[in-house]
């Protein structure tokens, strides 16, 4: 009996039963209004919340007459439905050992009008948050603080936000499965209370374009809770999920699964079990590099070609400027943008390296180009990508997550599928979970990258890089990859920080799409080029050192295979560390080192250590160290 009983408990732990549950999410009725809290191994992380959204001027989850558990179709799915005077909806409630996450359903014939959401999260007292101030590219760039929830009123977070609790609770928030809906901003509307709501650029709504870059003067410019329209799918509503990642440390934090595990999975007509031509990879572009216009001309391109054949990078990413190439290039003699991409490409596939371009997803402020909006356009455009071989699709400038703009980006991925292209996203929100539905989508932007750099005091304003560098992978690359385009050791290499940071940084802002920002040449001849030639893009295993402090050190430890590879970016004070090497198995190892000697210069060492053992290092203001572990 005690082997049945066992054997019966384990299964219940395997199979996602409540039993196995750290993070529980308790829903009640309080005066009439739907509410929730949150506890973490049996310890408070979310106090009392209001659940709900407004409809057509209706506060659903308030005026609530009854609630009462539903069936669910869905067994790891735990379903709530409130009846209220004048309407009924569901909550969906799904609980794991990392966090919960939870969405509405609501019963609609036909479109609502959404006004906001009464969704909050009130956090205890003194809880500090790390948060971005703008939600996503040019609308509003990424001036991540850290300051406590008391004393954020009034200001806009944009997912995924980090917070600590004083208990020394972990908590991030973002949404997920964000199909058909507007994306989601959250506002600080009380003292520690966070608020989901909906963000617009104030172009998009004065000029009537709904998607795009829009007037410079607008780029700033937010429009809060700016009523939209949504519209049912099968007789019903549905909400993105709502995350909140619960840990005890960064290193549960950075290992959170909950957006896999609640996105759904890819359609079968598009994609199969091998989807053998989605192959991330990293890549070069010539965007940040020197050179002038000539930097975007066809030679050019070619010699970065032959550079990614030497140095085994996978693809070449031709940005914009080549549709301008008929006017621009020289030997053009007569030819037309894709004659000339056509040879790029057969020059490229000689070389075994790939070529991927880039398009406006639409109309932008100045520019003739109509985007990829018509469908018409957009099938165009694809299929003659795909009849001369380009692989990937670089698709730039949305700068906003209306319901328009995430409708166009599924149509996007959808027809890229049909004709077997990878995508990125440029100048986009934050990632919530597209990938898992859409594998062709590698990556996108939204992230204050390099291209960044100059652009502090006007049009891309945020902290200081070290501090900026040492937040990004404990706040927005929780919701997924970006395309940061790292490493540059010339103009796009910010003061405050050093070539060594330079160097691990591409070890720390991974990305299934590595696009490097650097020069070749500056690849080529870099002491550390070896940590360039073979940087893994998809990793086997990631490890926070718990050394690492948001804002201050980020030092991550990841493996590929047998062999582990320790990237560290330092915040803005020069500092002397030891770091626990527990991450590595028992054993003897060769260790290959990039450090710093002064801040434009990286200096190689190789050295023998053994696990177990602690790695004591200094690190200037904005330093880096990169280091590779092989069992002797």
């Amino acid at each position: 009996m005690k082997c049945i009983f066992y054997c019966a408990s384990l299964f219940l732990l395997a199979s996602g039963s409540v039993f196995a549950q750290k993070s529980r999410m308790n829903v009640f009725l309080q005066q009439n209004e739907l509410m929730f809290n949150v506890s973490y191994n049996n310890r408070p992380v979310i106090e009392n919340s209001s659940l709900g959204i407004i409809m057509d001027n209706c506060p659903y989850g308030k005026n609530i007459k009854s609630f009462s558990e539903a069936e669910s179709s869905d067994e790891s799915i735990r379903s709530y439905l409130a009846n209220g005077i004048h309407n009924s909806f569901y909550v969906d409630i799904r609980e794991f050992d990392d966090g919960i996450a939870f969405r509405y359903r609501i019963p609609a014939n036909g479109p609502k009008c959404v006004y906001g959401e009464s969704t909050s999260f009130v956090f205890p007292s003194n809880t500090t948050a790390w948060y971005a101030s703008g939600p996503f590219q040019y609308g509003w760039h990424q001036i991540y603080q850290e300051r406590k929830t008391d004393s954020i009123e009034g200001e806009l977070l944009a997912p995924p936000a980090t917070f600590l609790t004083q208990e020394g609770i972990y908590a991030a928030i973002t949404e997920a499965n964000l199909f058909n809906f507007h994306g989601a901003v959250m506002y600080c509307t009380a003292p520690n209370k966070i608020q989901i709501g909906y963000a617009d650029n104030k172009g998009h709504i004065e000029t009537g374009i709904e998607t795009g870059l829009p007037p410079a003067k607008y780029w700033h410019e937010a429009v809060r809770n700016n009523p939209w329209i949504a519209y049912p799918d099968k007789n019903e509503i549905k909400t993105p999920w709502r995350v909140l990642m619960l840990a005890d440390d960064l290193n549960g934090l950075v290992n959170n699964k909950i957006i896999s595990q609640v996105c759904d999975k890819p359609d079968n007509a598009l994609f199969s079990d091998s989807n053998e031509w989605i192959k991330p990879g990293r890549a070069v572009f010539t965007w940040l590099t020197e050179g002038g216009v000539e930097r975007l001309s066809v030679a050019n391109h070619k010699k970065y070609i032959d550079g990614c054949a030497e140095l085994g990078i996978e693809s070449v990413v031709v940005d914009d400027g080549w549709e301008n190439w008929a006017q621009t290039e020289k030997e053009a003699n007569g030819r037309d943008k894709w004659a000339m991409l056509k040879e790029l490409v057969e020059y490229a596939d000689s070389k075994n390296v790939n070529i991927w371009v880039w398009r406006p997803s639409s109309p932008r402020y100045g520019n003739r180009d109509i985007g990829l909006v018509d469908p018409e356009e957009r099938a165009s455009f694809m299929a003659k990508c795909a009849e001369i071989g380009v692989k990937g699709l670089k698709i730039d400038f949305f700068h906003t997550e209306n319901l328009f703009t995430v409708r166009l980006m599924e149509e996007i991925l959808k027809d890229a599928a049909k004709e077997k292209l990878m995508v990125i996203f440029h100048g986009v929100n934050k990632p919530a979970g597209e990938s898992f539905k859409y594998p062709n989508l590698l990556a996108k932007e939204a992230v204050r990258g390099l291209e960044c750099v100059g652009g502090e005091s006007s049009w891309a304003p945020g902290p200081a890089w070290p501090f900026h560098n040492t937040v990004l992978p404990f706040t927005r690359w929780l919701a997924g990859p970006a395309d940061y385009t790292p490493l540059n050791f010339r103009a796009f290499c910010p003061e405050a920080v050093t070539f060594t940071h330079q160097l691990a940084s591409i070890y720390m802002f991974t990305s299934p799409m590595l696009i490097l920002a650097a020069d070749m040449e500056d690849m080529l001849k870099c002491p550390g080029r070896r940590f360039i030639e073979e940087v893994p893009v998809v990793w086997d295993e990631n490890y926070v050192l718990p050394e690492s402090k948001i804002g201050n050190l980020a030092a991550i430890a990841r493996r590929k295979g047998d062999i582990w590879y320790l990237s560290v970016l330092n915040g803005e004070q020069e500092k002397s560390v030891s770091l626990n090497l527990n991450f590595l198995p028992e054993g003897k190892y060769k260790m290959v080192i990039a450090y710093d000697k002064g801040r434009k210069e990286i200096l190689m060492d190789t050295k023998t250590i053994k696990s177990k053992k602690s790695l004591n290092i200094k690190l200037l203001s904005g330093g880096g160290y990169l280091a590779r572990f092989e069992r002797i």
